[in-house]
């Protein structure tokens, strides 16, 4: 392993602002460049278990095996499959009804889960090192580095401060504090149906395919095959996860839309268990009219669906001396790009490069890694909202 220099043979001293992928990411690419880092994230209890479905990206995998962790646990198919409201379906075949020219085309692509990725990252980044429950409330910036301020009142010395703390970016809002998430007029339907409580006629039409289909109002939902809870693989253990894209404007439908089961008016999303039932009723009802059948049925064996607001994040800079942004807490990218965890990983790949190349000087290495994220960034942006138009037919 190479070791980080600073004028001395001290390695150098990174502390990380987030757990989640592009924290876990950063940690163990600095890491690998000789960086002695230190991941705060602010969640006390297990992150197992959260979120859905993620087409997986090179950049991610690449970063994954120039490190050694853990294989990523992945599903896979070989076509896709495009379907319309109205195409005709034998609602009593278990067999499959569309293995027909028109409707499948041939494209093998990789699938994984929020929780298959985090546990392989986590896997490959060092316990003592990790610390759940601590937030970064503060940071102040000197000449030789960056002195964070944690939930607790403790301060931690570092000569570098990666924020990597999500959409709403706490540490974005103090250096950023006009930078906020942009609503794009529509929202994500999202839900996981366990492989061993899909029909058989739906596992006849999704397995082994990424399926699509229109909506007759606008937007389309989409499902594939990704590991199931505890980020296993084998058939039977998997699930159906399926997006759907709706339009909703601004104002009492979205605020409705995004009020739990407790009443809290949410600001971005709905987790999983906390729709509303009534919320939830209308969803199936809206699936019924709206969709073929088989996408209908996929919806409404759902249990427990949720929501998440469409928003863009878009920064005009993402170096501020001693700190740097990398991830959501950069970009927002929309989830049409499937690029969100591929931009975590190759930011933080681009940054360990970027110091390594430069002697662990911070100051050239940061200026040069954030010319070039900014425009993979404000590219991704572009591509999302380009994508966005197309399936709100705007």
């Amino acid at each position: 392993m190479t070791q980080a220099q600073t004028g001395s043979t001290a390695p150098l001293k990174i502390a990380i602002a987030g757990g989640s992928i592009a924290g876990l990411c950063a940690g163990i690419a600095l890491r690998g460049v000789g960086c002695d880092v230190d991941i705060f994230e602010v969640n006390a209890n297990s992150m197992h278990g959260r979120g859905a479905g993620i087409v997986v990206q090179d950049d991610l995998i690449n970063l994954m095996k120039a490190h050694g962790t853990p294989p990523l646990p992945i599903t896979t198919c070989s076509h896709r499959l495009f379907l319309e409201p109205d195409d005709a379906f034998n609602a009593t075949d278990n067999l499959d009804p569309y293995n027909i020219p028109g409707k499948l085309a041939p494209m093998p692509q990789r699938f994984t889960s929020w929780e298959a990725i985090y546990q392989t990252l986590r896997a490959g980044f060092p316990d003592e090192h990790y610390h759940s429950g601590c937030r970064v409330t503060g940071f102040r910036q000197d000449n030789d580095g960056v002195t964070l301020t944690l939930n607790e009142g403790s301060e931690v010395r570092s000569d570098l401060l990666v924020a990597a703390d999500g959409l709403r970016s706490p540490l974005r809002q103090q250096l950023l504090p006009e930078v906020e998430p942009q609503y794009a007029g529509y929202l994500a339907w999202r839900g996981t149906l366990d492989e061993s409580r899909a029909s058989a006629r739906l596992l006849a039409a999704f397995r082994n395919r990424f399926a699509f289909c229109s909506a007759r109002s606008g937007g389309h939902i989409l499902n594939y095959l990704i590991p199931g809870p505890g980020a296993v693989t084998e058939p039977g253990d998997r699930q159906l996860n399926w997006v759907w894209y709706v339009k909703v404007p601004a104002g009492p439908e979205l605020e409705h839309l995004l009020t739990d089961r407790d009443g809290r008016k949410r600001d971005l999303s709905v987790p999983a268990g906390k729709v509303p039932d009534q919320t939830r009723n209308h969803l199936y009802e809206r699936a019924r009219r709206e969709l073929h059948p088989l996408f209908a049925e996929l919806v409404q064996a759902t249990e427990q669906p949720f929501l998440q607001s469409i928003v863009d994040v878009v920064v005009p800079q993402m170096v501020f001396d001693r700190v740097c942004l990398i991830g959501d807490a950069a970009f927002g990218i929309r989830p049409h790009t499937a690029a969100a965890a591929a931009k975590g990983a190759a930011d933080a790949a681009a940054l360990a490069r970027q110091l390594q190349a430069m002697g662990y000087e911070p100051g050239a290495a940061l200026e040069r890694w954030q010319t070039h994220q900014l425009e993979i960034g404000r590219q991704l942006h572009r591509q999302g909202v380009d994508l966005g138009r197309r399936i709100t037919g705007d």
